[in-house]
């Protein structure tokens, strides 16, 4: 897999676009800035296949619209595109679009996977979607009180993918590093906070679990680069698994 950095900070980070990575053809979280970004490093909409979301906050779900519009007005939406969440996303991405773009029309989006050429595949804890190309398992996170929050492992040519961000540090954590060939984690601050992993814990999973190679994303501002045993990736970097 080639994994590309679209943005590996958070929302109050200011050297740093919020969190996204795309690895081949699937985008990982979708929040504000991260469609110009991708639009500025020249790589396409239509090159994507499958979207995946891990929650509704802001700086990981709000640049929906400006991707499934964009795609519609170049016409690189033949192909339907895969959005793979937690229960409830088909919904509360509808409410987003009528908040946005609604015009008192209560049926503009009745259809909306039709509409749109998407398909919603909305996972629980340990649930799995699989097709030809990819096989990915949803795991539930925790982030304060955000339901559903979710990580995921993505197996795809022979390598397995996790990605666990804007959560603790809890054992579907745990469970992802251990399955997984290479992991991005959330490492928002230096220590751990009731939200979220701090870079002591990342360090820790680094250590517990040798096998899967760490990448910490979802960072604020700091400079950690005398740790050795974590990889600390900025916008636009490029990663071939």
């Amino acid at each position: 897999m080639k994994v590309t950095c679209i943005g590996t900070g958070t929302m109050g980070s200011i050297t740093r676009g919020n969190q996204s990575i795309i690895a081949d053809d699937i985008l990982f979280d979708i929040g504000s800035g991260v469609v110009k970004k991708i639009e500025s490093m020249k790589i396409y909409t239509k090159s994507i296949n499958y979207l995946i979301i891990t929650h509704a906050h802001a700086d990981h779900f709000v640049d929906l619209p400006n991707f499934l519009i964009g795609r519609s007005i170049r016409k690189e939406n033949k192909e339907t595109l895969k959005i793979i969440c937690g229960k409830g996303i088909k919904e509360k991405t509808i409410k987003l679009f009528e908040l946005c773009f609604g015009d008192g029309n209560k049926n503009k989006y009745k259809n909306f996977e039709e509409g749109y050429n998407v398909k919603f595949i909305e996972l629980s804890n340990g649930e799995t979607y699989e097709d030809e190309s990819v096989k990915i398992t949803a795991y539930d996170l925790e982030h304060g009180t955000c339901k559903p929050i979710m990580g995921y492992i993505v197996e795809k040519n022979g390598k397995v993918l996790g990605y666990a961000t804007d959560t603790t540090l809890c054992e579907n954590v745990k469970k992802i590093c251990e399955k997984s060939n290479c992991v991005f984690l959330d490492a928002t601050n230096t220590v751990p906070t009731k939200m979220h992993m701090g870079v002591e814990e990342v360090e820790w999973l680094a250590k517990e679990y040798p096998k899967a190679e760490v990448y910490a994303i979802h960072r604020s501002d700091y400079v950690h680069s005398h740790i050795k045993t974590i990889n600390f990736p900025e916008d636009g970097e490029i990663i071939n698994l």
